[in-house]
């Protein structure tokens, strides 16, 4: 049929009534924020954030970020207005090696130990190296719908015959804020008692077992090997706890027999990867490995290190800062014991890599504190595959945040140790508060 002049402004009116529709539709693109955060400093740890003083959230995740007059456009008849009184907002931290059913079993109550770890900023955390029978007590808490944080556990890898063949896990998913991504294994020990697996002797030493005392595996080569391939072919995460360059090496040398590559996107996580050189790093970069430090370790044994490594190994510990200088994705957490890491102490050695006897530990391997936050959230989602859910506060991520006293951008690099933590909120909803600290505007303009 040919095309009139009054067809064509027919269809011309039809299409500016249909750009009218869209537009009003458009304008119900604010639905009115659960909670709006307001008049602080708030670090997204986004690299295409501006500066942000306001953030809102809704439906357990971050709906705006902005100033106060560019948020206020989410506020409602119920928003609740917080004001943060100048103090700072992060990402919630992730606890990379927490041993929370440990800490459970000691306590045995479950609202008071998640209570301890929300007191420390931490919105995740790992639970590592656990038997099925605490993971099978950690199920029925998930069920009973009692888990307020999100927990990672990580059975032995002892008990992955028995949990692969079964119904019991579902590998990879959350389940009640339960998730389950692979196994651990131990294959060396640590530097203390001598038993962490170096390439090079340590310092000569009465105390040693014998002279040229380098320590061996926990297992065999053949029987890692093994259990490393099983974990891949179950396309699982396999993390494995290596002290020492030799026990790094093992898992090197495993990793370029069973063919992995960065491509392939497996992210098995090397736990501590305390004493590894630098042309370790290179090879968790072509290989896919993700290692996980724990700064924390400077101060609470750095003159032990030296005495018995020497200067260059203990100074070299923990490189983390050439990790993400090299883009290879490096952890900070990797915390050992069953009660909750400290957590501004874990960011405040990052920054400073200072000793009890306040020497400093490779200086130029200290991070920045932009670098050291990353490291505690961004970085650590990125080994659980959780980077799209968590670790940056930017619109449709997860509202996991913690509110912190002071700017660790801000301050003296000695002085982050002294910041407090005011408030923890988990998916929106706040999970720990320092009492009297913010101030509750309901809602206010």
């Amino acid at each position: 049929m040919p095309i009139t002049l009054e067809s064509a402004f027919r269809h011309f009116l039809i299409c500016i009534g249909i750009l009218i529709l869209a537009a009003c539709d458009s304008t119900d693109d604010t639905p009115d924020a659960d909670t709006i955060y307001f008049n602080g400093n708030i670090l997204t740890l986004s690299a295409h954030a501006e500066k942000v003083t306001a953030i809102a959230f809704k439906n357990g995740r971050v709906q705006a970020i902005g100033t106060r007059i560019g948020v206020k456009r989410h506020q409602g008849d119920l928003t609740e207005m917080i004001d943060l009184d100048g103090n700072t907002m992060i990402p919630g931290f992730i606890a990379g090696n927490s041993q929370f059913s440990q800490l459970l079993e000691q306590k045995g109550d479950i609202e008071q130990v998640q209570q301890l770890f929300a007191s420390q900023g931490i919105t995740t955390l790992v639970d590592i190296g656990i038997n099925n029978e605490a993971l099978t007590t950690l199920q029925s808490q998930a069920n009973a719908n009692k888990l307020v944080l999100d927990i990672i556990a990580i059975p032995n890898v002892s008990e992955m015959e028995a949990l692969v063949d079964s119904d019991q896990v579902s590998f990879g998913q959350y389940n009640n804020r339960l998730k389950v991504p692979g196994f651990f294994l131990a294959l060396d020990g640590t530097t203390s008692n001598y038993s962490a697996w170096m390439a090079y002797p340590y310092q000569e030493d009465p105390a040693l077992p014998e002279s040229n005392w380098r320590s061996e595996p926990l297992m065999p080569f053949s029987i890692f090997q093994n259990t490393f391939q099983l974990v891949v072919e179950n396309e699982l995460q396999l993390f494995v706890h290596a002290m020492g360059d030799a026990a790094i090496d093992a898992i090197i040398q495993a990793s370029y027999d069973l063919k992995l590559n960065a491509g392939q996107d497996q992210r098995h996580v090397v736990m501590m990867s305390r004493f590894m050189r630098n042309n370790q790093l290179q090879q968790y970069a072509k290989l896919g490995l993700v290692a996980c430090f724990d700064t924390s370790n400077i101060y609470q044994e750095g003159e032990d290190d030296m005495e018995k490594l020497g200067l260059s190994r203990a100074n070299g510990q923990s490189p983390i800062k050439q990790a993400l200088e090299d883009d290879l994705p490096a952890s900070n957490i990797c915390f050992l014991g069953p009660t909750p890491p400290d957590t501004i102490f874990t960011l405040w050695s990052a920054v400073n890599r200072v000793t009890k006897d306040e020497e400093i530990m490779g200086s130029g391997l200290r991070l920045s504190p932009l670098q050291a936050l990353t490291a505690m959230s961004e970085q650590a989602a990125y080994q659980f595959f959780e980077e799209d859910n968590k670790g940056e506060l930017v619109p449709g991520k997860q509202a996991d945040a913690v509110i912190l006293s002071d700017n660790p951008m801000s301050i003296a690099p000695g002085l982050i140790r002294d910041i407090e933590i005011i408030e923890t909120i988990k998916q929106g909803r706040s999970i720990y508060r320092r009492p009297s600290t913010l101030t509750s505007e309901g809602n206010k303009p």
